[in-house]
């Protein structure tokens, strides 16, 4: 629903659409070598006992909720 109220016109959704979808598909394909690569480090590295991937892991995570929360409740344009 934000993407598609982010489009400025209908003639531009589809590139909208596809720019999320390529975004998302990137993510998707780099962030299991990320957390797989953070995780190896700390274990060779003895950060956190091997658990600082963990930590690193959960402090995105409530990032990404603060982040969330501060989202429009509605998708409608004031005018």
């Amino acid at each position: 629903m934000y993407i598609t109220a982010a489009a400025p016109n209908k003639r531009s959704l589809g590139a909208i659409n596809g720019l999320a979808q390529t975004t998302a598909s990137v993510v998707r394909a780099i962030g299991p070598v990320t957390s797989t690569s953070m995780f190896a480090y700390s274990i060779q590295h003895n950060l956190l006992g091997g658990y600082a991937v963990y930590a690193v892991l959960v402090t995105m995570s409530v990032v990404s909720l603060m982040l969330t929360v501060k989202l429009p409740e509605t998708t409608e344009k004031k005018v």
